[in-house]
């Protein structure tokens, strides 16, 4: 049996051991689960019995609080939780009765008669209680017969609840029993299987596997010291042991085959050391760039002679392909595009023979092409500076003539502005004058008022003028009365004549007086008259002068308003001006950048064409080159430029495309 099988052995006797263990746990388990459920099920029908009669208890005492209540009413609500009790109970008994054994069926089958005669005969005592009232009630269930038949019916309850219980405490005990026994046969079976499991695999690991393990180690470390000529031991078994001790065999018979090859790799040492070094000379110079050292190829062996010959054939096709493409890059170098690698080669120098004729093709075109190229960009430059000069000289005329417009135009706004401030002081002076033509219109009424005053006055004066002459009238002819009275009485009568005649004198003063007044008041009037005339003409000339003077307002205002207009257009044409003033001068220096960029431009395709022509091509290169440049040329026409009259604008009739 092999190592693998003897340890499964102690696996199988540890295995059965706890299989055992297992069976027994399993059956106990089993039989445990069995009794709990037993005793779980005496329990529940114990608990069940106290239950009943507990509430066998709450029906009674719902019932006495019928018995004791003053009405209906007032037992109901004991009559109805009697009757819950009531159909608790039945509710009870009948989760009761699956729970109950074989040998309490009987005594079960009674406990439900006298509980269906007690919910009878409750029920009926609840049903008068309410219907009949706490006397009826009193008087159907407060019996003596009733008493016993309750006492009777929870002593059945407590019978079977006695057997419950009874069964309860055998149960329990059993279930006691059987644990203690469980205990002691697994205990047995764990001390049993253990030990016989522990006596194997001593036996096995010491015996069969550590003491041969240890032998054959020892013999391997003889044989790693170099002692070829121990024994092998256990080389008949069938297990792991003998095939180690077979592997053994075997390392020593190497061990033997290789002290053999030793004394065969010392001579060969020696001449691989002379080739190494050999190698060690050509790679060395190799290395510095010196292609020219080669490896001696008679060292007596076929192997190293045929070594030694292919480093030589690499050392030699890595000077050549150095070589060629040296010579190739050294004229490529002084702008030669003519030469191309030459040589038969393979490998990794005949793609790099490939890549550089490749790439000296290429740039044989690119050049052509880049030759071609300057030579069109010089010629376009060339005329791009000449564009771009004429341009710039025209931008600058253009530019000029727009700041003399700009110059021209503020002077414009200056007079236009000028005229609008004397348009805007002529227009108040006219508002003066009218204002003033205006109260002047109101002097002159108010003067011809006075001279109507002045013409009442005076015909007033001429009424009292007649009043006074009629009053000398009278006085006179008094007087002359008095004068005719005074001579008739003689000398009494002379100092009364002379009165009277005083009188009458001054009578005839005062109607003279009077006359002349009443001609200077006739003049007077006349002189009024005519006043009062001319000042009502004065007034209406006022009047018109008025209305000319509002009329000149109106127009002067109308000339001050457009002017005003004009002077912000004016303004906001100046400004307009200025700016295109400014960008004109920013283009123009725009245009200066773009004629030195233009000039350096043509230098630099001056130079590029230079420096192209250093290159020296194949006579395929310039003709593919000349082709090209011939298919690719197109007539050119140079810019032509015109002032717009009028605008001072500069438009462009034709541009080329460079």
């Amino acid at each position: 049996m092999n190592i693998r099988g003897k340890i499964y052995s102690i696996v199988a006797v540890m295995a059965l051991t706890a299989l055992a263990i297992g069976s027994i746990s399993f059956y106990t388990l089993s039989v445990y689960d069995s009794r709990v459920d037993r005793l779980e099920n005496a329990a529940r029908r114990a608990q069940n019995g106290e239950a009943l009669n507990r509430l066998v208890t709450a029906v009674v005492m719902d019932l006495r609080g019928t018995y004791a209540a003053t009405s209906a009413e007032e037992a109901k609500p004991f009559a109805d939780g009697a009757l819950a009790s009531l159909k608790k109970m039945n509710s009870l008994l009948d989760a009761w009765e699956p729970l109950v054994p074989i040998d309490q069926k009987t005594d079960f089958a009674e406990l439900r008669q006298g509980a269906s005669a007690f919910t009878q005969f409750r029920t009926e005592t609840a049903r008068v209680a309410v219907t009949d009232g706490p006397a009826a009630s009193n008087a159907h269930g407060n019996t003596d017969a009733n008493r016993a038949n309750r006492k009777s019916y929870q002593k059945d309850i407590d019978d079977v609840v006695s057997q419950d219980e009874a069964k309860l405490v055998q149960i329990s005990a059993d279930l006691k029993d059987f644990q203690a026994n469980v205990l002691m046969i697994m205990a047995a079976v764990t001390l049993v299987g253990l030990a016989g499991g522990c006596a194997i695999a001593f036996y096995i690991a010491t015996h069969q596997i550590s003491n041969p393990v240890r032998t054959v180690t020892s013999v391997m470390k003889s044989l790693a010291s170099g002692d070829f000529h121990t024994e092998v031991p256990f080389q008949g078994r069938t297990d792991e042991i003998g095939e180690m001790a077979g592997a053994v065999e075997v390392f020593k018979q190497n061990g033997l085959e290789v002290q053999r090859m030793n004394a065969q790799e010392t001579a060969m040492r020696a001449k691989s050391d002379s080739l190494q070094q050999g190698m060690a000379v050509v790679v060395t110079s190799a290395a510095a760039g010196d292609f020219s050292k080669r490896v001696g190829t008679n060292y007596g062996d076929e192997g190293l002679d045929q070594f030694a010959a292919n480093i030589n054939t690499l050392v030699s096709s890595v000077e050549n392909g150095i070589d060629e493409t040296n010579r190739v890059v050294r004229l490529l170098a002084d702008g030669d595009l003519t030469q191309n690698m030459k040589g038969d080669f393979k490998g990794v120098f005949l793609q790099l023979q490939q890549n550089v004729n490749n790439t000296i093709a290429s740039l044989q075109r690119t050049v052509g092409e880049i030759r071609n190229a300057s030579d069109t960009l010089n010629g376009n430059s060339e005329e791009l500076r000449s564009s771009s000069d004429s341009l710039s000289k025209r931008t600058e005329q253009q530019a000029a003539a727009l700041e003399e417009s700009s110059a021209a135009l503020d002077q414009i706004t200056t007079v236009v502005r000028t005229s609008t401030d004397r348009a805007h002081e002529a227009t108040r002076i006219v508002s003066e004058a009218k204002e003033r033509a205006v109260k002047s219109s109101d002097v002159v009424g108010r003067a011809v008022t006075a001279m109507a005053e002045i013409q009442t006055a005076s015909n007033e004066i001429a009424q009292i003028t007649n009043v006074i002459d009629e009053i000398a009238f009278q006085t006179n002819l008094l007087a002359l009365n008095a004068g005719v009275e005074a001579a008739r009485a003689g000398e009494a009568g002379k100092g009364f004549a002379v009165v009277a005649q005083e009188v009458r004198e001054l009578a005839q003063r005062s109607a003279v007086a009077a006359k002349d007044i009443k001609i200077l008041i006739a003049r007077s009037a006349t002189s009024v008259q005519s006043g009062v005339t001319l000042v009502e003409d004065t007034g209406g000339a006022l009047t018109e002068i008025s209305g000319y003077v509002a009329q000149i307002n109106d127009r002067i205002h109308s000339i001050a308003t457009a002017s005003q207009e004009q002077a912000t257009a004016l303004a906001e044409v100046n400004t307009a001006v200025n700016q295109m003033d400014q960008v004109t001068q920013q283009n123009a220096a725009m245009v200066e950048e773009t004629s030195a960029a233009t000039h350096k431009l043509s230098v630099e395709a001056a130079a590029l064409a230079e420096l192209v022509g250093r290159f020296k091509m194949s006579h395929t290169a310039n003709t593919n080159a000349k082709l090209h440049r011939a298919a690719h040329q197109t007539p050119s026409s140079k810019p032509r430029f015109a002032m717009v009259s009028g605008a001072n604008a500069l438009a462009v009739d034709n541009w080329q495309e460079f």
